[in-house]
């Protein structure tokens, strides 16, 4: 699999595990750093576009937060139940 594939299926774990929350680009950046992963933000903020492009998040527009924040939807959800979890 291909870093940009990597990074796509971290954000669908992520999102996939505090659904129905919804999670910032800040977030996913982060707590994939702490996992031990080199992704840079630019990196996951394209691919979080990509994903939601693809209709697998919903993103959230939040008047009192400032950062966008995504949730998965539920195709996100079938996608990553039969592509990546066990």
């Amino acid at each position: 699999m291909d870093r940009k594939n990597d990074i796509r299926k971290e954000i669908l774990l992520q999102a996939y595990a505090v659904r129905p929350l919804a999670v910032s680009a800040q977030r996913i950046h982060r707590d994939a750093k702490k996992a031990g992963y080199d992704y840079t933000l630019h990196e996951v903020v394209e691919e979080l576009q990509f994903v939601s492009d693809n209709g697998l998040l919903i993103e959230v527009k939040d008047p009192l937060v400032t950062a966008t924040m995504y949730r998965i939807h539920a195709l996100g959800v079938t996608y990553y139940e039969q592509h990546y979890a066990a």
